[in-house]
C-alpha cells in the first residue's frame, strides 16, 4: 500500500483535506494528520479494523486506551460529565491547546458515561476509571475531529521508540505504507508533544513536560471572581465577603482554603482609595450574616484584575464603562449582580440600609448559585 498525500495549506487544499479524510477514516483507514505539537496517526475508534492496525503501529498492548482527541470544548460532557466549576475554567483558559489531561472518574460519573456510551467504546477508552482527553490547537485537526461522527483517537505518528515528527516529511519516512493518507499542514507549530497533567478531583498532577510547563498551568487552574462598586468600601467588599463564605459552603471547606483550592475572590473600586477599611456599617451587617469583612483593604480598579477574573459583578450600570475603558475584552465577561436592577449604594445612610443592601446583595448571589453556577457544577 502506498500512502496518498494531500497537501493543506491554502482554503481550498485544508477543506478538500479535511473532507477526504474524514471518508478515510469512516471507511475504517488511518489518516496522518498535523496538530500545534507533532503529527499523529488518527483512527475512529468504533472501527475495530482501524484500532487493529493503530495498536500493531504503535505496538501497543490492547489494555493499554489511546488519547482521545475531540474538535470542540463541547464534547467533554459525552466523555467526563459534570465537571467542578474549577476544572470547567481550567479547561476554558487552555483548550484548544498543547495539553493532554487525564480525567479520573468518579462513580457517579461512571453511571452517567455508561448511558451514553457503548461497552465497546468505554473498554478502549477507560482505564483504571481514567481518561485521556486532547483538544488540539490546529484548524486542520479541530475540523477534522468535528467533521467525524464518532470518537477519534490520535496517537503520535511515530513508532514505539522514534522521535515524533513534526513535519509531514518526517512523519511519511516512518510510516510509509502504514497509513492510508497523510495531510501535509506544513511544520507543527511547536514540533513538541503535548504536556500531559492527571486531575484527579480538583487535585493537579503534572505527568510529562511537553509545551506548556508547570507554572503556566497553574496560573490557567486559578478561577478568580471579581466584585466592582464605586468606593470599594461598602457594597463590593460586602459581596466578596457573601460569595466567599457562600461558595466554602458550597464546597464544603474553610473559607481561609478557598486560596489553595485555586479560588480566588476579590473586589474593587471604579474610584477606591487603596488601603482605605471597610465602612464600618459594612462590617457591622456583614458580622450579623456571619461574614468577617473586618481585615479588608479596598483596592482600585485595574486592568491587570479585570484581565486575571473569570467573572466580574458590578453593582449598578455607572460601573460598565470603567470596566470597558481599563478592559474592552472584560465586558463580556461583566453582569450586573442582581439581574436587571442596581445595588444603590448605602454610604452615609443609616445602618437599616447597609442590612437591606447586604440583603440585595445575599439574594443576588444566591440567584447567582443557583442559576449560574448549575452550569459550573457547584
Amino acid at each position: 500500500m502506498q500512502t496518498k498525500i494531500i497537501r493543506a495549506v491554502d482554503e481550498g487544499g485544508i477543506e478538500t483535506a479535511i473532507a477526504e479524510a474524514a471518508e478515510t477514516l469512516d471507511r475504517g483507514d488511518l489518516v496522518c494528520i498535523p496538530t500545534e505539537t507533532v503529527y499523529g496517526v488518527a483512527a475512529r475508534l468504533d472501527r475495530a479494523e482501524a484500532v487493529k492496525r493503530l495498536r500493531e503501529l504503535k505496538s501497543r498492548d490492547a489494555d493499554k486506551p489511546f488519547t482521545l482527541h475531540i474538535g470542540d470544548k463541547s464534547d467533554i460532557e459525552q466523555y467526563v460529565p459534570d465537571l467542578s466549576l474549577l476544572n470547567r475554567q481550567f479547561l476554558r483558559k487552555s483548550w484548544p491547546g498543547p495539553l493532554t489531561v487525564i480525567f479520573q472518574i468518579s462513580r457517579s460519573q461512571i453511571t452517567k458515561i455508561q448511558k451514553k456510551l457503548t461497552g465497546n467504546t468505554i473498554k478502549e477508552l477507560y482505564y483504571n476509571n481514567s481518561i485521556g482527553i486532547r483538544l488540539p490547537d490546529h484548524r486542520i485537526a479541530r475540523g477534522l475531529l468535528s467533521r467525524v461522527n464518532g470518537p477519534v483517537v490520535v496517537p503520535s505518528a511515530n513508532p514505539a521508540g522514534a522521535v515524533p515528527p513534526g513535519t509531514a516529511e518526517e512523519a511519511l519516512e516512518q510510516l510509509e505504507g502504514q497509513v492510508d493518507l497523510l495531510i501535509d499542514g506544513g511544520p507543527a507549530r511547536y514540533a513538541k508533544s503535548s504536556t500531559i497533567i492527571e486531575l484527579k478531583g480538583e487535585e493537579m498532577f503534572y505527568k510529562r513536560e511537553g509545551v506548556l510547563d508547570l507554572d503556566t498551568l497553574e496560573q490557567m487552574r486559578q478561577f478568580a471572581v471579581l466584585f466592582v462598586c464605586t468606593g470599594n468600601s461598602c457594597r463590593s467588599p460586602m459581596a466578596e465577603g457573601i460569595f466567599r463564605t457562600r461558595l466554602a459552603e458550597k464546597l464544603s471547606c474553610p473559607v481561609d482554603q478557598l486560596p489553595e483550592k485555586g479560588y480566588k475572590i476579590v473586589s474593587a473600586g471604579v474610584m477606591a482609595y487603596d488601603g482605605a477599611p471597610a465602612s464600618a456599617e459594612a462590617v457591622q451587617v456583614c458580622r450579623e450574616v456571619g461574614v468577617d469583612i473586618s481585615g479588608h483593604h479596598a483596592r482600585r480598579l485595574t486592568g491587570q484584575l479585570l484581565n486575571e477574573a473569570d467573572f466580574i459583578f458590578v453593582m449598578d450600570s455607572f460601573h460598565y464603562p470603567a470596566v470597558e475603558r481599563l478592559s474592552p475584552q472584560a465586558v463580556c465577561r461583566t453582569s450586573l449582580l442582581v439581574a436587571d436592577r442596581d445595588v444603590e449604594d448605602p454610604i452615609g445612610m443609616p445602618i437599616e440600609t447597609y442590612r437591606k443592601c447586604a440583603e440585595q446583595i445575599g439574594e443576588g448571589i444566591e440567584e447567582r448559585i443557583n442559576s449560574r453556577l448549575e452550569a459550573w457544577n457547584l
